[in-house]
């Protein structure tokens, strides 16, 4: 077992990774290795904390270079990966983790990266070195798995759930390239809704020019029932659960459609989509969720709104969140999605007082 206590962020000097990095640091956590390809994006970065805090160093990382990845994981204890585009990195990040014997959390990753570490049993193998992986400890998934679980904790059977998810933001490259690959099977089901314990596929349709609590202006909801919305559904025992992405532009849906029917993994045009959308619509970012008990007839029983301006930074604090959560032994071995083993009421009480973020619950 890797006994040495740094923590290694890998794209630490991008929009998740660098907020990863400055909560970490501000919360006295580390020390810190701030790693990717652009030693000079790193070094910056490092200069620019505060030096009071815990020592922070850069540290060229190649992820398609194995050595170089198993010098980084050696150095750590904990690897926090921030690095994308997620499609590409995919496992490779956790499985150098686990060789070096340190534990990791992803920002990203969901069922795609689940998936290939669970094959073959290959769950197995971080149980018995005693590691952990946490995957999904973002603003979606992540945040959107857990602050329903907080709506829904001292609630006396919850039948029904609404979820709103999206906004308008600038994409980083890598970012926009998950967009483009966030389809499919390994990732969920457009127009479906969850049902009496299962999916049923084409029972929703989209909602256009709709105004909720969350949002500054009307926005488009379209219905996808993500991966994480059905075992959430699952972990409730809700009978129906309705999951909307919103669009706040006319932009980047126009743009995504395009280049999902072309089969395009180029993300160039999706980045210049969504900053024409931020353009005309300024930028912020929401999450609604609507949650009836006992019975769905009148209006929800509870509801509750997250409102903020960078949804990155969202990111950053749950993930950061979820480092700290695993540095302190909350966490048991295994490989493990962030929502399902975070607390979701001190989570959200955390985010509640937190910059990044304005919460309300009814």
């Amino acid at each position: 077992m890797n006994t040495i206590t740094t923590i290694g962020v890998l794209g630490g000097y991008g929009a998740v990774g660098s907020a990863v990095v400055r909560r970490l640091h501000r919360a006295g956590t580390g020390p810190l290795l701030v790693a990717g390809r652009d030693t000079a994006r790193a070094t910056a970065l490092v200069r620019s904390l505060d030096h009071a805090g815990p020592p922070v160093e850069a540290l060229a990382v190649d992820l398609d270079d194995p050595a170089s990845l198993d010098l980084f994981t050696a150095r750590c204890r904990l690897i926090v990966n921030c690095a994308g585009p997620s499609y590409r990195v995919l496992d490779t990040v956790a499985r150098a983790a686990l060789r070096g014997g340190a534990d990791y959390v992803d920002a990203a990753g969901d069922d795609p990266v689940s998936i290939r570490l669970q094959a073959d049993c290959g769950w197995r193998a971080w149980l018995t070195a005693g590691r952990t992986a946490i995957l999904s400890a973002g603003a979606l998934p992540g945040l959107s798995g857990l602050l329903p679980r907080h709506l829904a904790a001292d609630t006396d059977h919850p039948v029904r759930l609404d979820a709103y998810l999206g906004g308008v933001a600038s994409l980083t490259p890598a970012a926009a390239g998950d967009v483009l690959l966030s389809h499919g099977p390994e990732h969920g089901t457009p127009a479906a809704a969850w049902r009496e314990g299962g999916v049923r596929q084409r029972t929703l349709e989209p909602r256009r020019d709709l105004s909720l609590v969350a949002f500054p202006q009307p926005v488009d909801a379209f219905p996808f029932l993500s991966t994480e919305a059905e075992r959430l559904a699952r972990a409730l025992g809700i009978d129906q659960v309705n999951w909307y992405t919103i669009f706040g532009g006319d932009r980047l849906p126009e743009e995504l459609a395009m280049a999902w029917a072309l089969g395009s993994a180029d993300p160039t045009d999706l980045v210049t989509a969504a900053a024409d959308d931020v353009r005309r619509h300024g930028s912020w970012y929401g999450q609604e969720f609507h949650l009836w008990t006992g019975t769905t007839d009148g209006p929800p029983t509870h509801t509750l709104t997250l409102r903020a301006e960078d949804s990155y930074e969202l990111s950053g604090f749950l993930t950061a969140a979820t480092a700290q959560a695993l540095l302190k032994g909350r966490i048991p071995p295994g490989v493990h999605f962030a929502a399902e083993v975070l607390d979701p009421r001190g989570t959200t009480e955390a985010l509640s007082t937190d910059p990044a973020a304005h919460i309300e619950t009814t």
